[in-house]
C-alpha cells in the first residue's frame, strides 16, 4: 500500500477537522460524522491540492486522470478510495458513469456494473466508508422519502416533542448548507439551523 506523502497527510488532517457531527439514529443518542462535498471541492481546488494528491497517488508528475474529471463526477468516490488506501483505483472508476458520485450509495448485495472484483473485501470496505460522503441534501422533494438505516442524514440535533399515536415526535435541526427546504434567501448556514418536526414510530 502506498505510504501517504505530504499532500495526502494534509488532506487527511483537514478531513478529520472538517467533518460535521450529525445524529446517527433518531432512536438513540449515537453520533456520526459526514464530510460535505462542497467543502471537499473547495479544498481540492485551492492551491492545486487535488493535482498534488493525484501526483502522489500515482507517483507521477503527470497522473493518468484529469483533476477536473474527479471534481465533476467522482469527488466522493475518490475520497472513499483514499480512505481505504486505494486512491489509484480512481482511474478505473472514472471510466464508468455507473461508478460516479451520482450513483452512490452502492449496494453491497448488488454491486454496480464495472465495480472491480479482483480484490477480496474491496466492495465491503468501500461500502462501509461510503456513508460519510452520501448525505442527501434536503429539499421539498425529500420530505416523504424513506432512507435505509445506514444512511446518514444532515440532522445535527433532535429534541423530543411529545408523541402522536404510535410515533415519537422530534424537532430536528438540519445542517444549513444541506437545508434547501427554505428559499435561498432564508437558508441558514453552518452556525445557524432551521427546525422541523419529524416522527419516529415506536
Amino acid at each position: 500500500m502506498l505510504k501517504p506523502g505530504p499532500a495526502l497527510r494534509n488532506f487527511f488532517q483537514w478531513e478529520s477537522q472538517s467533518c460535521v457531527e450529525v445524529v446517527a439514529d433518531l432512536a438513540t443518542d449515537e453520533k456520526a460524522y459526514f464530510l460535505p462535498l462542497e467543502s471537499v471541492k473547495s479544498y481540492f481546488t485551492a492551491d492545486d491540492k487535488l493535482d498534488n494528491i493525484l501526483s502522489e497517488v500515482f507517483e507521477s508528475e503527470y497522473p493518468p486522470i484529469d483533476s477536473e474529471l474527479v471534481l465533476r463526477d467522482h469527488t466522493a468516490i475518490f475520497c472513499i478510495l483514499l480512505r481505504i488506501g486505494r486512491g489509484s483505483y480512481i482511474e478505473h472508476f472514472a471510466r464508468y458513469e455507473e461508478l460516479s458520485d451520482r450513483r452512490l450509495p452502492f449496494d453491497l448485495s448488488n454491486p454496480p456494473a464495472g465495480f472491480p472484483d479482483d480484490e477480496p473485501n474491496f466492495l465491503q470496505r468501500f461500502c462501509e466508508e461510503q456513508w460519510m460522503y452520501c448525505v442527501p441534501i434536503f429539499d421539498e422533494y425529500m420530505l416523504h422519502k424513506h432512507f435505509g438505516r445506514q444512511r446518514l442524514l444532515p440532522i445535527t440535533s433532535k429534541v423530543p416533542y411529545g408523541t402522536e399515536g404510535s410515533a415519537h415526535k422530534f424537532v430536528i435541526k438540519l445542517y444549513g448548507p444541506y437545508n434547501r427546504l427554505l428559499p435561498a434567501g432564508q437558508r441558514q448556514h453552518s452556525v445557524g439551523f432551521s427546525s422541523y418536526a419529524t416522527h419516529l414510530p415506536r
